[in-house]
């Protein structure tokens, strides 16, 4: 299925309000190269899925969507540092992201890992400036830090750096949870929270939001193999050439396919059983085993 002209539109709006939102930021009016840097980054384009997720579950349970736009930006300041961070020497070494030089291209390495740091930093400040209550600022700060932190996002990386010569599908499971699943999952859960979600329900949104991001990695995987440095504006094939295990070096091409459509089909599902009109979240989903790019 090719993207719906609504959810094209959606995302697009999204993407504009979001990257307005960032540009206003104190951060971006000093006028420092520090503040460039993390700016060229942050501007380089990109789907801006994961604030879309933030908006979209806000909006679905009937959230303020300018409290939700601060939370969509703290995602999006994280997700561009680990960016900036995953390309550079002595990670990933990757010379372009989003189809321009990486950043440590267009300002050395030093200058790049500032960039960020400053970003991570300063995401949480971004979020802070919600007015919603502090009962649930602190549950919103304590989600997306535990997201980005060594238990997900921060672990995850390390494992994907640091991958013995042969892991099974728990390891890899693990790794996926923590690179990217959590800054997803976080997306949901950081949105249903500024609505004002009961806890039980919002563990129901936290678990959905894994299956989500999973699936994003499995056809992510897919992309790795079948897609072009034109399309994904990055380097493939990159974790076949260094023997990095996956799904597709279990199931194949077909087999991954399949499994991508049988897992949408699973989360949309379920999307169907929670409170309020996810249904835009249930297109996106669904569109994801046919994504490009």
């Amino acid at each position: 299925m090719s993207m719906s002209r609504r959810l094209k539109s959606l995302l697009n709006e999204s993407a504009i309000r979001v990257e307005d939102a960032l540009n206003s930021l104190p951060m971006f009016s000093q006028g420092n190269p520090q503040a460039e840097y993390c700016s060229y980054s942050l501007n380089a384009g990109g789907k801006r899925l994961r604030p879309f997720f933030v908006l979209q579950s806000s909006s679905a349970l009937g959230g303020d969507m300018e409290d939700a736009l601060w939370a969509a930006c703290s995602v999006e300041m994280i997700h561009t540092y680990s960016l900036i961070h995953d390309d550079l020497p002595g990670m990933d070494d990757d010379d372009t992201r989003r189809g321009k030089p990486a950043l440590h291209k267009v300002c050395g390495t030093e200058n790049a890992i500032f960039a960020g740091d400053r970003l991570l930093l300063e995401s949480f400040r971004a979020l802070l400036k919600t007015s919603l209550p502090n009962t649930r600022t602190r549950v919103m700060l304590h989600r997306l830090t535990s997201a980005a932190g060594v238990s997900f996002l921060v672990g995850g990386q390390f494992m994907d750096m640091f991958h013995p010569v042969s892991a099974d599908r728990t390891w890899t499971e693990r790794m996926i949870m923590g690179k990217t699943a959590a800054m997803i999952r976080v997306s949901m859960e950081l949105g249903s929270v500024v609505a004002g979600v009961s806890d039980k329900e919002l563990e129901v949104i936290s678990s959905i939001g894994d299956d989500i991001g999973w699936l994003f990695q499995l056809t992510d995987d897919i992309l790795d193999v079948t897609g072009t440095t034109e399309e994904m504006g990055k380097a493939v094939s990159k974790d076949a050439d260094m023997g990095k295990w996956n799904p597709v070096t279990e199931l194949g091409i077909d087999g991954a396919m399949e499994l991508a459509c049988r897992s949408a089909a699973s989360i949309s599902d379920r999307l169907d059983s929670l409170t309020g009109d996810w249904s835009v979240v249930r297109e996106l989903v669904e569109y994801l085993p046919e994504r490009r790019k």
